[in-house]
């Protein structure tokens, strides 16, 4: 199931601002998660076992997992050691994250490359399971889309493919969780998803990715498998009561909230010029959006990885040209759903 879907590209870190953001903003639900948790049914000498379910490179997760922590000894005075596991794929570039835990050392970390689409941990184990802006993206990919790199702009068939595979993610994500949390066990969410005007503030990007896309020397097949393998969902489908109830979920709170984007507004009120807006832009996408490019001129036996290396250099210098072209475009919203869910 994961060999199929790449991890973040190697600049992940330094450009996944605008996800730091939606993990700020989750710290309320944090706590009121942590309110909410019942650990009667561990010993005193358990170990408290927490994971962060798509930690990629390690930097946003670390500060997420520290705030947990900092919650649990402040509201619950809790002595127990901590286990904090870093989940992602195999593919994710390990190394980053492994020198941010050994230079912070504040806690014990460990990773697990495995994809969250299937059972990471022993069950009733986990205590608190957290993921921010991580399910949008597939376990894989369930077809290419015909006329575009995503699927927010197809409306045939291809879309109801998307629609399906994203619901049994969903539900196998939610299925393996329920497994591993211990009763009275907390599960924090924060999912990237669509507003009700079916807008998620990504599809500029996504209309300039697959732009650039055709103005490269691709072949007609590596355009067609240049597909991202993400879905954003609905309000309604993220607050999915029939599997909250098969899974022995209780929705503890759900709230649809706008991430905005500071980059943007600065651009507008004149205090970041053109120049610095396009690359900040660019190198954002190109944090995420990368790997799937890659894949899709890798999948063609002919492109040496030089030569692949000079398309991917290419492309990102005429999506940044286009950024500054398209600059006014852009939309300063990017809603997330938050959500609560505990093991009862």
């Amino acid at each position: 199931m994961s060999s199929s879907i790449k991890g973040m590209a190697g600049c992940y870190n330094l450009n996944s601002r605008q996800q730091m953001r939606a993990v700020e903003l989750s710290l309320p639900f944090i706590q009121q998660a942590i309110d909410v948790l019942d650990l009667s049914s561990l010993s005193s000498t358990q170990l408290l076992i927490i994971a962060d379910f798509g930690s990629s490179h390690g930097l946003n997760s670390m500060y997420a997992m520290k705030a947990i922590i900092e919650y649990l000894k402040k509201s619950k005075n809790e002595q127990r050691s901590f286990l904090i596991v870093h989940n992602d794929l195999p593919t994710n570039d390990w190394t980053i994250l492994f020198d941010l835990l050994n230079k912070d050392g504040s806690y014990f970390g460990f990773a697990n490359g495995r994809s969250f689409y299937e059972q990471c941990l022993p069950s009733d184990s986990l205590s608190i399971g957290y993921s921010s802006t991580s399910i949008h993206w597939l376990s894989c990919k369930p077809c290419n889309i015909s006329n575009h790199c995503a699927f927010l702009f197809n409306t045939n068939d291809e879309f109801d493919k998307f629609q399906q595979q994203a619901r049994l993610d969903y539900s196998q994500f939610l299925e393996h969780r329920s497994n591993e949390l211990i009763l009275g066990g907390v599960l924090i969410l924060c999912i990237h998803c669509i507003n009700d005007k079916r807008l998620n503030g990504l599809e500029i990007a996504f209309n300039l990715l697959y732009k650039c896309a055709k103005l490269l020397s691709l072949t007609e097949q590596e355009l067609f498998d240049y597909t991202i393998p993400v879905y954003y969902r609905t309000y309604f489908e993220c607050i999915d009561e029939e599997l909250f109830k098969k899974f022995s979920f209780k929705l503890i709170k759900s709230e649809l909230s706008e991430a905005r984007i500071n980059i943007l507004t600065r651009y507008q009120q004149g205090e970041v010029s053109v120049d610095e807006f396009a690359k900040d832009r660019t190198q954002f996408v190109r944090s995420w959006g990368e790997p799937s490019l890659r894949q899709a001129l890798e999948m063609n036996d002919h492109r040496s990885e030089k030569d692949i290396e000079i398309l991917l250099d290419q492309f990102w210098n005429m999506y940044e040209q286009e950024v500054k072209e398209h600059a006014n475009q852009f939309d300063t919203s990017s809603p997330r759903m938050y959500l609560i869910l505990k093991k009862s």
